[in-house]
């Protein structure tokens, strides 16, 4: 989804590793940081510390303050993943090893005593933004104390092993204390501020819009305007029934926030419901899972041309899509598919186009070379909905998709017009033949996949389909090698915004399932009627415009606050040290 910068939260999205190797890991880290600790002052200053100190040093330093915020974490904060709170820790344990390397460095002890303070104040600012941003800035009471466990028991532990010998004064103490309690509340400023102020442009919480993304949570967001998008209904019956919608909405614009789960959704619902799903998954069947024509009916999605404007603002609003999808009347005469590429055509746009006649109706597939999305206008304002299936195959790569957003009005849009309209006149003159046959079949194996194989006239075309955002090389390399074995082959996605977490890491496909699908659609050809059909939904809630405010406050958020933090650390440094 590059046209737009809501995908920078992919930056933030990786996997943790699992409990049990997170906690290992924080008592092996913990007397790891204690003996490089140790090994730092004996060689870069002139004391000789007693190594019988090493263990009560991992223990009370490295380990108990750690362990005990990662449990106390998910208590205080009622569904804070422990998972999550213990790689903070990690992370925070990691931090502090720095700084202890820092330390050993400091050339008297009032320079120690700042860096002392300075890294129980960084692990206090640290969790408090990693908790907000996580669980929302409505919990910042709560995030503020017990944010505090680290530094409290650090501070306790430092004491204990000596700190108190160092002769510093009162006044010495309640600067340190003062500090840490004025840059938390600076920092609570800050984010508090950043929330305001995009509050302000959108009336969406920008931390309720993370933690809502790292959890994934399904959001309605109160934007958009009220609109009766259409929906057109492929259908493909061939003694069982292929029913593909194809919504003029977008699928978006993150995860469980507004349409962001839209093509599972309807796929889902095509397809059985979600306990069809959950057996599926549960216990595959003989052939992999890949539920077929001959086991029962079968549903996908198309993804039309259209951009982010398009996305649902209420996740509810999927039933109201559902509940416009069509029983198309359907006809055995088709026409053999025409291709047709206008890169190197002078005073065209680059876009290829693949299309078929169905009687009367066309169905048309594009692909534009660098492009992401294009406006809603842009080849349909005055085609109308019931002569033609117009599906964007979105096929770039998943992970380096291109960023380029076709705007209506454009020099590039009126080029990709007059390629679509010429491309139209020319498929109005294809012969129909009369002997339609199709075979398909859908995965439900953890990643949606549809294989439909067309042949009219002795000509086999095969689609491959994927709930993804983008294709996977993998997907790719596997319709390319089907190239030999068919007279075309279209591969493509849905454009799917279902989950953050697969657009940042997801690298492969299962190519196994889908090639396995693609047998069994094989096998499954025979004589068949196809159609489609344009019906307008209920109203919906469209974000259009809305969406604009929504980009521009991600972009708010991720620079002031990294701005803002930046600052902070520098004064933080300014004030303990001069």
């Amino acid at each position: 989804m590059g046209a737009d910068n809501v995908d920078a939260f992919q930056r933030f999205i990786f996997s943790v590793p699992s409990l049990r190797v997170q906690s290992a890991a924080l008592v092996v880290l913990s007397a790891v940081y204690a003996v490089g600790t140790f090994g730092g002052i004996w060689l870069f200053t002139p004391f000789a510390p007693d190594p019988s100190r090493i263990v009560p040093v991992a223990a009370l330093i490295f380990l108990i303050p750690f362990v005990v915020a990662a449990e106390l974490f998910p208590r205080v904060l009622d569904g804070y993943p422990r998972p999550w709170s213990y790689f903070l820790a990690l992370t925070s344990q990691s931090v502090l090893f720095v700084y202890a390397l820092v330390l050993t460095g400091a050339n008297n002890v009032g320079n120690a005593w700042s860096i002392i303070w300075l890294s129980f104040i960084t692990l206090y600012l640290i969790n408090i933004l990693v908790l907000v941003v996580s669980t929302g800035i409505d919990r910042s009471d709560r995030i503020l104390l017990v944010s505090l466990t680290e530094p409290a028991l650090l501070i306790a532990a430092f004491y204990a092993l000596g700190g108190s010998d160092l002769g510093f004064t009162t006044y010495r103490h309640v600067f340190a204390f003062a500090s840490l309690l004025i840059a938390a509340g600076f920092l609570v400023l800050v984010l508090v501020v950043v929330d305001y102020l995009i509050k302000s442009n959108t009336d969406v919480s920008a931390f309720a819009l993370t933690s809502g993304l790292l959890r994934n949570d399904r959001e309605s967001l109160d934007l958009g305007v009220e609109a009766r998008p259409s929906v057109e209904t492929f259908a493909v019956d061939n003694g069982s029934r292929l029913t593909v919608a194809a919504p003029w909405v977008h699928p978006g614009p993150l995860g469980g926030f507004g349409g962001g789960q839209l093509s599972g959704n309807l796929i889902d619902a095509l397809n059985g419901g979600a306990e069809t799903e959950a057996a599926e998954r549960a216990e595959p069947v003989a052939d992999g899972g890949v539920q077929t024509a001959a086991e029962g009916d079968a549903g996908f999605f198309f993804h039309v041309p259209c951009t982010h404007k398009e996305d649902l603002s209420n996740p509810a609003d999927a039933e109201r899509i559902l509940d416009a999808v069509a029983d198309p009347d359907r006809t055995e005469r088709a026409s053999r598919l025409i291709t047709e590429s206008y890169g190197e055509q002078e005073g065209y746009a680059n876009v290829r186009f693949h299309g078929r006649r169905l009687g009367g109706k066309q169905v048309i597939v594009l692909h534009g070379e660098g492009i992401d999305d294009y406006d809603t206008g842009v080849f349909m304002r005055d085609v109308d909905h019931d002569d033609v299936l117009l599906i964007d195959q979105h096929r770039h790569d998943i992970q380096n998709g291109p960023d380029v957003e076709i705007q209506y009005g454009s020099a590039e849009a009126d080029r990709l017009k007059r390629a679509f309209d010429d491309f139209r006149d020319r498929l109005a003159d294809a012969e129909l033949a009369d002997d339609y046959a199709a075979g398909f079949a859908v995965t439900r194996t953890g990643q949606d996949a549809l294989a439909m194989i067309e042949r009219v006239d002795g000509q086999e075309v095969l689609w491959i389909g994927v709930d993804t955002n983008g294709l996977t090389p993998d997907v790719r390399a596997t319709a390319d090698a089907y190239r030999d074995e068919f007279d075309a082959v279209i591969p493509f996605s849905t454009d799917t915004h279902a989950s953050i977490h697969e657009l940042a890491n997801m690298r492969e496909s299962d190519v196994d399932a889908i090639e396995r699908a693609v047998d069994r659609a094989v096998d499954d050809v025979a004589p068949a009627t196809v159609g489609f059909e344009s019906r307008r939904t209920e109203p919906v809630k469209l974000l259009k415009n809305d969406y604009n405010g929504l980009v521009f406050s991600v972009n708010i958020l991720i620079r002031l606050t990294l701005i803002s933090l930046v600052t902070l650390y520098a004064l933080l440094v300014l004030w303990l040290f001069f």
